[in-house]
């Protein structure tokens, strides 16, 4: 099922952080500008890509997944610059890989294969992963992993037993 940009219709890419497409995230961008500050706070970054909340934006930021992340400050905070360009460019950050393991990841991720995120040689190499639990329905535990493609942001979810 393809999914669809909350405000315009539009089709949303595979990794698509949120639910709006690039152009109305641009829209919103216009609409916090502001030419004192060189960094978008995570409130701010939350209502440009419309998420659900403040722990989506940082942990997409954690991941890589959205640019500009200034470590090293308690307070999270996004230089405005690379936000803008990755808004600008659909969300695409073009990631190079730098080692051997990195290039046979990333000739699989360019050709759509994402199964070697199975493969535990790539972790943390070509591929993050976050584990997560929930409360079900039935009141039982569920566990799973995130697992976040270094180049493309394609995200698997793999039950954790």
């Amino acid at each position: 099922m393809q999914l669809k940009c909350r405000e315009c219709g539009a089709n949303l890419r595979e990794g698509n952080p949120g639910p709006l497409c690039s152009p109305c995230q641009e829209k919103r961008l216009k609409s916090v500008a502001d030419t004192d500050r060189r960094y978008y706070t995570v409130e701010e970054l939350q209502y440009i890509l419309d998420l659900e909340s403040e722990e989506s934006v940082k942990r997409l930021g954690r991941k890589g997944i959205i640019p500009g992340r200034m470590p090293g400050i308690k307070k999270h905070l996004y230089l405005k610059e690379s936000v803008d360009a990755w808004i600008k460019a659909g969300n695409n950050v073009v990631r190079k890989p730098t080692s051997p393991i990195q290039a046979e990841a990333y000739a699989l991720c360019i050709r759509g294969d994402h199964t070697w995120m199975r493969d535990v040689r790539f972790k943390d190499q070509a591929y993050q992963e976050e584990h997560t639990s929930e409360i079900s329905d039935r009141q039982s535990i569920v566990m799973s992993y995130i697992r976040t493609c270094y180049f493309c942001g394609h995200i698997e979810v793999v039950p954790f037993f």
